[in-house]
């Protein structure tokens, strides 16, 4: 593996691996094409459904009931939005053994406009009691996790970037824990909170300044809330920086569990506005310019 590849290729390329030593693995898609998996596609274990996501999930859920892991992979909205009903009864009630995959989380298909605008399927999936959530920043993580799919056990959605995110490569992540300090400064005066892309933006502004520490938060339900929180109440200050909607990320998680925890340190939140975004002609970082929520705008907060 090297850290040079495009994001999807290293995760991929670990599951196509696990695929061929593990006969009871199966990969599905809503007509969705990834290099990696090409050569896959005549497998019989290899199920192309078609558009047709709440067939898909409830095929997936079929497999993963007998022993048997069920991958899906297709685009994020696609494969929340346009299924939600089966992912809730037909999968996560039984808590199938079954892996949502979802590619172009955030901004990162600006072109396609609102119907590949990955900002609200985090608490979308999160509201499911069963599903456990990973959203992947990095080369390095996207590494990890895909390496030990087998032992990620039950419903469980995963958002993948594209590109090559090459960050964060010396850092040890720990899957129990789901939380890693990603830049840690002694001056305690600010904390940012961040997941997925954004970490890397998060990391590339502190950068500039001395107080400020960053924390990839990638596991979103069952993560070790008693060592996040013993970490929070160090800093002055806790930013929450997220691509998100605030309804929609990670913003209503980490209130949730502040409140819980009676934490009285101050919070400020820069996330994406609740709007469906019209604006084609735009890549990713100029809507997050025009939407002001680039890493330039995360400055005042310091």
């Amino acid at each position: 593996m090297t850290f040079t590849q495009d994001i999807r290729d290293i995760f991929f390329n670990n599951i196509r691996k696990t695929f061929k030593k593990n006969k009871n693995f199966y990969i599905l898609t809503n007509d969705a094409d990834v290099h990696a998996l090409r050569v896959l596609r005549k497998e019989k274990r290899f199920i192309d459904a078609g558009v047709a996501e709440q067939n898909l999930v409830n095929i997936a859920s079929g497999i993963s009931k007998k022993n048997s892991i069920a991958l899906i992979y297709g685009f994020c909205t696609f494969l929340t939005f346009r299924c939600y009903e089966q992912i809730k009864f037909s999968l996560a009630s039984h808590n199938s053994n079954c892996k949502i995959v979802g590619i172009g989380p955030g901004y990162s298909f600006s072109n396609d406009g609102p119907t590949h605008h990955g900002i609200q399927d985090i608490y979308l999936m999160y509201l499911i009691p069963e599903m456990e959530i990973y959203n992947i920043a990095d080369n390095n993580l996207a590494n990890l996790v895909s390496k030990n799919i087998n032992q990620i056990k039950g419903p469980t959605y995963i958002r993948l970037d594209k590109g090559i995110q090459n960050f964060n490569q010396n850092i040890d992540y720990n899957l129990e824990n789901g939380f890693n300090f990603i830049l840690k400064n002694k001056n305690k005066k600010n904390l940012v909170i961040s997941s997925g892309y954004f970490c890397n933006l998060a990391v590339e502004e502190a950068k500039l300044t001395s107080n400020v520490s960053v924390i990839n938060l990638f596991k979103l339900k069952n993560f070790n809330k008693t060592k996040l929180i013993k970490e929070v109440k160090k800093f002055k200050k806790i930013i929450i920086y997220d691509e998100s909607t605030f309804s929609g990320g990670i913003s209503p998680i980490i209130i949730n569990l502040f409140n819980k925890y009676d934490i009285k340190t101050k919070v400020q939140i820069l996330a994406s506005p609740d709007v469906q975004l019209f604006k084609y002609s735009l890549n990713r970082l100029d809507i997050l310019k025009y939407l002001k929520i680039y890493k330039s705008n995360l400055r005042r907060f310091f």
